[in-house]
């Protein structure tokens, strides 16, 4: 995916066969109440698949790797939901190992990234975005989102020539709104404009510590 632009490459599309599935693990009893409450459409893509999960995991592996220039960057609903599902998955039906004994994924755990921060940064009403396709059939969610961080991006960056990784320069505004969107303004008189030497832009590295990282040392 190109965030700036949304454009989308090859895409890897596979339905697993659920008798097969259940070989790795038992579905949680909610889990299988909500999809109850889905379409019969959702319900056939889901549950009526005929590849068998190990397959699946080693073709995924091999699509990502063909296709997907490093840095690999997953993109999460959130990180800490989509990602570590899937990861676990791969834990169960195709596991590897590093040289160091460490569990290996297609991606490094640093260059995982988060779509609902990105969503919360930019402000903008993910409700307004139309969908396309039948929701919860996985590649059209997937497209979805692409769409989202699309929108998102071009909020935050509308010019495309910027990126997270050029720009060394913030608004100050900007930085003020990004904040307290993420719920982690620092004291006031870091944005006392009084103080500041000049309006416009400045160059400042801003390190926020949480009360459990003070605890701990």
């Amino acid at each position: 995916m190109n965030q700036q632009r949304g454009r989308v490459g090859p895409t890897f599309y596979a339905r697993i066969d659920y008798q097969a599935a259940l070989k790795y693990g038992e579905p949680e009893d909610e889990t299988l109440q909500w999809w109850q409450k889905q379409s019969d459409e959702a319900r056939h893509e889901a549950f009526g698949g005929k590849a068998r999960p190990d397959v699946v995991a080693r073709a995924l592996r091999t699509f990502i790797a063909t296709h997907c220039a490093k840095p690999r960057v997953p993109w999460g609903n959130g990180a800490v939901f989509d990602i570590p599902l899937l990861q676990s998955w791969f834990d169960r039906v195709d596991p590897q190992k590093d040289d160091q004994g460490n569990d290996r994924y297609p991606w490094s755990f640093w260059d995982v990234a988060d779509l609902r921060t990105l969503v919360r940064l930019s402000g903008i009403d993910v409700r307004t975005i139309p969908f396309d396709g039948e929701k919860h059939q996985a590649l059209a969610d997937a497209l979805h989102q692409v769409k989202i961080a699309q929108a998102a991006w071009q909020r935050l960056f509308p010019d495309e020539s910027q990126s997270y990784a050029s720009v060394t320069e913030y608004p100050l505004a900007e930085c003020k709104r990004a904040l307290t969107a993420l719920g982690l303004l620092p004291p006031v008189s870091l944005f006392d404009e009084k103080k500041m030497p000049s309006p416009g832009r400045h160059s400042h590295a801003v390190t926020l510590r949480g009360d459990a990282h003070e605890k701990s040392d």
